[in-house]
């Protein structure tokens, strides 16, 4: 995706946020918005990262953009990060990214247990394919006989 269409999700999940934080809910029970605001931001800060080229548009206007929207997500992040600290102590910021961190690492593990499987599954595969075809050269030899 590009630096707009992120920022985009960011800046709705974040203003879905601030929303909820206004009419007093409680962090927990915003964990699904949380969630996407934080998927959205790390999306950012990935995008930023990996240098993609786009077939239209030049490379200065896709440079600022993916400034543009870099800085923003950061300022989320801070006014976020200033509120929880605010209403929950800084303990709980901490807590958040902790456990960001933790899912980022399950998803990672998951993803690799994934691929895997999907290589095993191909191995064997090709190991029972070279079996069978073994076998019915040999019965296609001893047939022939």
């Amino acid at each position: 995706m590009d630096p707009l269409t992120l920022l985009g999700i960011a800046t709705t999940s974040y203003s879905v946020l601030k929303k909820g934080i206004a009419a007093g809910k409680e962090i927990e029970s915003m964990a699904g918005d949380l969630g996407r605001w934080m998927g959205a931001i790390q999306n950012i800060k990935t995008h930023h990262a990996t240098a993609k080229s786009r077939r239209f548009g030049s490379v200065e206007e896709e440079a600022l953009e993916s400034f543009a929207a870099l800085k923003k997500a950061e300022q989320m992040e801070n006014e976020l990060r200033n509120f929880v600290i605010g209403h929950y102590g800084m303990n709980a910021w901490q807590q958040i990214i902790r456990l960001q961190g933790e899912i980022r690492k399950r998803r990672k593990e998951e993803e690799v247990a994934r691929q895997q499987f999907i290589d095993d599954l191909i191995i064997w595969g090709l190991i029972a394919g070279c079996i069978a075809l073994t076998l019915g050269g040999i019965l296609w030899v001893i047939m022939a006989m």
